[in-house]
C-alpha cells in the first residue's frame, strides 16, 4: 500500500512523535510511505527520513500567507499526481486545511482523503476558523481520525453522518515504576509539568498557583520541562511572584521517565487538549498526577480516583489540588496505582496500529 502523509513539520511535539511511532511499525514490504512536510523540516526530520518504510520527504516551506496556501495546495497536487498513493492521510490543522482545499480544487481527485485531529477544535478555535475547519477539513474527509473518545462523542454529536473514529496513541510503556517519596518535612517535594511553553498550555496559571502554595506549610520546587517562544515571559512571571528560586526551567528533556521517577507530582494545566502524550506518560508510570477537566483528559482522569482533574485557569483550585497531593502521601500514592492500571487498560500499540491499519485497508 501507498500512503502520503502531509504533516506541518517534523519537531519534538506530540503529533510529530505519534507519525513517527507509527511509521516505525510500518515495514517497506507492507508500505510505501512518502511525507509531505507543509510548513518546515523541524529538528526530527532526520529520524524521519531515516525510517525503512520512507521513501521521500519534501518540504513545502514558505509563509503562510494567501496565495503561498494556494501555491502549496497546488504543488501538493503535483507531488500526489507524481506519487500515485492510494491514500493521502495528514495531521494537525494547517495541513488538514491545506489537504482539504487540495481536494476542493480537484487535485487529490478519488483518491481517499484521512485527516487527524489531534487537539480539540471547537475548544481552540474561534467561529470564523471553526467555519473553514468545516466548509474544508471536515467536509472533504472521508475519514476523521481523533485521539481521544471524548472528542470523537462530540464530533459525532455535529456531524453524525461523518465517519469519526478513535485510536489512542501509540505508547511504549516503561518497565518503570514511580514509588513513594519519604522525604523529611523540612525537604522539598518535586512537582514536574512537561510541555512546550505554549499559550494553551497553561503554565502562567501553574506560577499562579506555586505562589499562593508557596504561602503554605509545605517545602517544594518545580521543574517546568520543554521549551518554546513564551520561557522569557514564564521566567518573568516566577521573579514577579517572588518564587524563581524555587522553580527551574532546564529546557527540553529527552528522558523524560527519569525526571518523572525523581519526582513527588505531576501537573498539567491545559486550556484544551486532545489526549496529551505527558499526561498519559506520567499516568502510566503511576505517578500522582493533576490536570485540567478539559478536552480529552476527560477520558483519562477520573476525579480523587485516579488523579486530580481541576477547573482550567484556576489557580485556586489548582493550589488546593497540589497541597492536597503534596500532604496526603497515601491519598496520592493509591491515586498513582489507579492512573498505572487505567493507562494499561486503555493503551496498547499492537491494537492500535491494527485499528489503523484496518482503516487503510477498509479503503483499497
Amino acid at each position: 500500500m501507498r500512503i502520503l502523509y502531509v504533516i506541518d513539520s517534523m519537531t519534538k511535539d506530540g503529533a510529530e512523535s505519534q507519525l513517527l511511532k507509527t511509521l516505525t511499525q510500518f515495514t517497506p514490504d507492507q508500505y510505501e510511505t512518502y511525507v509531505v512536510l507543509s510548513r518546515t523540516e523541524g529538528e526530527r526530520f532526520g529520524e524521519l527520513a531515516a525510517l525503512r518504510c520512507v521513501q521521500d520527504v519534501t518540504t513545502l516551506s514558505g509563509e503562510s500567507s494567501r496565495v503561498k496556501l494556494i501555491e502549496k495546495a497546488f504543488a501538493l497536487g503535483g507531488i500526489v499526481k507524481a506519487v500515485k498513493p492510494d491514500i493521502v492521510h495528514s495531521w494537525l490543522w494547517y495541513s488538514n486545511f491545506l489537504c482539504g482545499i487540495s481536494r476542493k480544487f480537484g487535485l487529490l481527485r478519488k483518491i481517499p482523503f484521512i485527516a487527524s485531529q489531534r487537539g480539540d477544535y471547537q475548544a481552540r478555535y474561534g467561529k470564523f476558523r471553526l467555519w473553514l475547519t468545516e466548509k474544508l477539513i471536515y467536509n472533504t474527509t472521508d475519514c476523521l481520525l481523533t485521539n481521544s473518545e471524548q472528542i470523537q462523542h462530540h464530533l459525532h454529536q455535529l456531524y453524525p453522518h461523518k465517519r469519526i473514529i478513535s485510536i489512542p496513541n501509540l505508547l511504549e510503556l516503561p518497565t518503570e515504576v514511580w514509588t513513594q517519596k519519604h522525604r523529611k518535612s523540612s525537604e522539598e517535594k518535586l512537582i514536574v509539568s512537561v510541555g512546550r511553553f505554549a499559550q494553551e498550555k497553561g503554565h502562567c496559571y501553574l506560577i499562579k498557583a506555586l505562589s499562593l502554595l508557596n504561602k503554605k506549610d509545605v517545602h517544594w520546587k518545580c521543574k517546568f520541562l520543554g521549551d518554546g517562544e513564551l520561557e522569557s515571559e514564564l521566567r518573568a512571571l516566577t521573579a514577579e511572584h517572588n518564587i524563581s528560586d524555587k522553580v527551574m526551567f532546564p529546557g527540553f528533556c529527552k528522558d523524560v521517565f527519569s525526571e518523572l521517577l525523581k519526582a513527588d507530582l505531576f501537573v498539567l494545566p491545559s486550556l484544551h487538549e486532545g489526549s496529551p502524550n505527558a499526561l498519559i506518560e506520567a499516568m502510566c508510570i503511576g505517578m500522582p498526577c493533576i490536570a485540567s477537566d478539559v478536552g480529552g483528559i476527560k477520558d483519562l482522569i477520573d476525579n480523587e480516583k485516579n488523579g486530580i482533574s481541576i477547573p482550567s485557569q484556576d489557580p485556586v483550585a489548582l493550589e488546593t489540588a497540589m497541597h492536597r497531593m503534596l500532604t496526603e502521601p497515601e491519598f496520592a500514592s493509591e491515586l498513582g496505582k489507579n492512573a498505572r492500571n487505567t493507562i494499561q487498560q486503555k493503551f496498547n500499540m499492537e491494537e492500535s496500529i491494527q485499528k489503523l491499519e484496518e482503516i487503510y485497508q477498509s479503503f483499497v
